[in-house]
This record gives structure tokens, sequence and C-alpha cells, in this order.
């Protein structure tokens, strides 16, 4: 794309030099910076109403939505809805909790509580602030984009904003809208590639940890209705007999005044510590007290040990401790399989490929859950050892197949997004002029 013919220094971090015809201004300077507004208390019933005529926003409807609201999952009454702050479609407000710093615009009536700012004089495109905000850039000197953000009223209205036509506002959307669609049809293309090698991962660990390697094999009905038929010299085994099935006992559960800093405790493993192969990730590492840690021995994690999520939205997510782990212990959410009397390598797989069954396990509930009763009275096929070694064998070498490809189209999409927020920057900041830039015909 061309540039500007001149350009000019604007004296703010984020934008850097600006067409010399630009100007920029304070947010607060073209709108009033306000926060939205809760009912209190806000857990009373009274505030909702599954058919009244406002929605009422929480972090995680946004934090969920890409650039536009379309749903939530709760409603207001029409008292809730006159104690908060009601917003109308093409309305655009900003997230100053959890998802801090995320912006959004709605296509539907609904309520914002103080977790948001809004503004109510907004005369330019919505959706031009909305890419802007998208970069992260206004942000910088505020904190980490995220959670760190330090945000309030009074720091988005000293935000800078390039004050620009309506034709210039209009011509960056336009431009912004057909490049990012087009860079969007290709993370999606490459996601469901991703999805679809990891399914057929699935179906050749399903295939050898219930029909075994020999194609001849002799094969019996296993009387499961999931299983099918399995080889004939196979045996049936509930977990409970194999293996040890141990949780975090109730009352030594812990708080966040429990955890500690790295070199203070032992590693405290979740949910989020498990990768969809299965392995353990620690990215994100969460450390717990000394004092805790011994408390619960029975939970300590070693190497070849199984976890297992037992609650929440990953509720059945599996994964197995290959390598030797620094002391290590288990959330509330997690169990830890123990003293395995069999292959670890080749238990974890079949528990993975049984995932039907522990999903048939989860309770309808709130928070979905699986018991340690139930999970010990899973079967399993369960060969010889010898067999066990040979299939947990060749499971490890497809599975390293499959990660070096699906590693390579997640570092591609990585790289994508990065491509995306650069042309959005550039775009935003006016470092190219799109004033003359027409969609294509062909759409391409």
């Amino acid at each position: 794309m061309k540039k500007y013919e001149k350009y000019k220094e604007s004296g703010i971090e984020w934008l850097g030099d600006i067409p010399e015809h630009w100007e920029a201004t304070k947010m607060k300077w073209m709108t009033p910076v306000y926060r939205g507004a809760s009912p209190r208390p806000i857990a009373d019933t009274k505030y909702f109403d599954e058919n009244g005529e406002f929605a009422w926003v929480r972090i995680a409807d946004v934090s969920a939505s890409k650039r536009y609201l379309e749903h939530t999952t709760e409603r207001l009454s029409e008292l809730g809805a006159s104690l908060s702050v009601k917003r109308y479609p093409g309305d655009l407000f900003l997230s100053i909790a959890g998802s801090v710093g995320k912006p959004i615009i709605t296509k539907i009536k609904c309520c914002i509580h103080d977790g948001f700012v809004w503004f109510p004089e907004l005369k330019i495109n919505p959706e031009y602030l909305f890419y802007v905000f998208q970069t992260g850039l206004p942000f910088i000197g505020l904190g980490k984009v995220g959670t760190q953000l330090n945000l309030n009223t009074d720091t988005i209205g000293n935000i800078f904003i390039p004050k620009l036509s309506d034709s210039d506002y209009n011509s960056i959307v336009n431009y912004l809208d057909h490049k990012t669609t087009q860079i969007d049809t290709l993370i999606e293309k490459k996601e469901q590639l991703i999805d679809k090698l990891k399914l057929q991962h699935q179906a050749i660990i399903n295939e050898a940890v219930t029909k075994g390697l020999n194609p001849n094999a002799s094969m019996k009905d296993s009387g499961i209705e999931w299983l099918g038929e399995i080889p004939k010299h196979w045996e049936l085994k509930k977990l409970k007999y194999i293996l040890d099935v141990k949780g975090r006992i109730g009352f030594r559960g812990y708080t966040t005044d429990d955890l500690v800093e790295k070199g203070e405790g032992a590693l405290s493993l979740g949910a989020s510590h498990i990768n969809w192969e299965g392995d353990i990730v620690l990215d994100s590492p969460v450390y717990i007290s000394w004092d805790k840690y011994f408390e619960s021995p029975e939970i300590m994690v070693d190497k070849g040990d199984i976890l297992i999520v037992q609650r929440g939205s990953t509720c059945g997510k599996v994964g197995i401790v290959s390598e030797e782990i620094d002391k290590a212990t288990i959330n509330p959410s997690l169990v830890v399989l123990k003293r395995i009397s069999g292959v670890p390598e080749y238990v974890f797989y079949n528990i993975k490929a049984s995932i039907t069954q522990l999903t048939n396990l989860i309770r309808s509930a709130a928070i979905p859950m699986i018991s340690q009763e139930q999970i010990g009275n899973i079967q399993i096929p369960f060969p010889p050892m010898k067999e066990q070694k040979e299939i947990a064998e060749q499971l490890l070498q497809s599975k390293m197949k499959f990660e070096s490809v699906i590693g390579a189209s997640l570092q591609s999409i990585e790289k994508i997004k990065l491509y995306r927020q650069s042309i959005i920057s550039e775009a935003v900041t006016g470092k190219i002029d799109v004033r003359d830039w027409v969609k294509p015909e062909n759409n391409n």
C-alpha cells in the first residue's frame, strides 16, 4: 500500500508519525467516558427475567465474543435494567476488568456493569475505534494487555485518538474489514485442518488400543457397545483393579493464601497444565506452600502418573506425566492415577480413547463432574505387557509425527495473526494511505 505524502510527529508514543493533515485528541475531548452500573445485590433474582428486553453482559460474554456481541446467557428484568446502563445495537464499550482492554460492539439491546466503560457522545465510526483498541497500542504504558492493565475512566479518557474526517474513518474501516475477513478465513481453514488432524490421530489411538496392532488377530465381543470386538486373548479390567484413583481431600483444599512464588513451594497442577495431546505444560506454573504439599502425600505427582480433569468445563481431559517433574501436587479440579500395574503410556492412551465413557459419566449439573468411583469403574481392554509396550511405542511415534505437522500449522497461524495486527496498526495510525482503496470486484 502507498503512504501519505507528508508526515509529522504526533508526540504520542503509540501513534508515532502521523499524516500531516491528521490531528490527535484525547478521548475525553471527543466524548465523556462513563462506567456501567449493576443492580445490587446482583445475585437477587428479582433483577433477572429470561424474557427481559435487555440482555445482561458479563465479562465472560465479551471474552467469548470476537467483534460483535450477539447474545448473552442472562437477561435483566425491567427493574434490573433500570438500575444498570442500557446500550443499543451499534454501541461500542470497553472492558476494564477480566479481559481488560477488550472492545466490543453490541448487536443487541444490553446492559453493562461497572467492569465496562462506554462513550455516550461518540460521534466517530465505532468500528474504527474497535480496531484501534483491538491493537492494544493505546494502552502502552498502562500495563500489560490482558488482566494486568490498569484502566479506568480517567486513563481511557486521556488516551489520544486520531481525529479524522468521517470519510477517512470509513475508508480505514472498509479496508480493514476486507483484509481481516480474508485473513480470518485463512486462519479458520488452518484451524479446521488442525481439528481434522487431531481427529485422525485420535482415530489411530482408538484403533490401536481397542484392536491391537495385529490385523489378523482372532477377535471376541467385548460386551461393551462403544468398544465392540477386541483381540480374543485380551482381558477387560476396571481401572480400580490396575491403579489407585486419588484426589485432593475436601478439608485439605487450599485458597489463594496458600499460593507462593517459585522456589517457595511445590507445583500445583490443574486443567490448564494439560495440553490437547495430554502432555504436561508449565508455561504458567502455579506453586503451593510446602505445608500444603506435604499435607497430602497421597496426591504427590510422579513420573508415570496419569491426570484426569474431574470437574469443570474441560472435565474428562486426560494427561500423563511422561518426564521427571519437580515436586508437584494437584489442585481440586484433578485426580491422579497412581501405582499403575501396566504400561502407563498404554493405560493413558486407552483412557484417552475412552473419552466417550468419561463424557457419559459427567453429571448434568452446573459444574460438570466425574466422581473417583466412576473413574475407577471404567473398563479398558488390557493386553499382555509386551503388547502394551508395543502399542505405546507405536502411538508415541504417531504422536511425534502429528505434533510436528500440527505444530507447524500453529506457528503459521501465529505468524498470520501477527501480520493481521500489523495491517490494522498500520491503517489506524496512518502508516498506509487507504483513501483511494477500492474493494476488488472478485472479492480477493
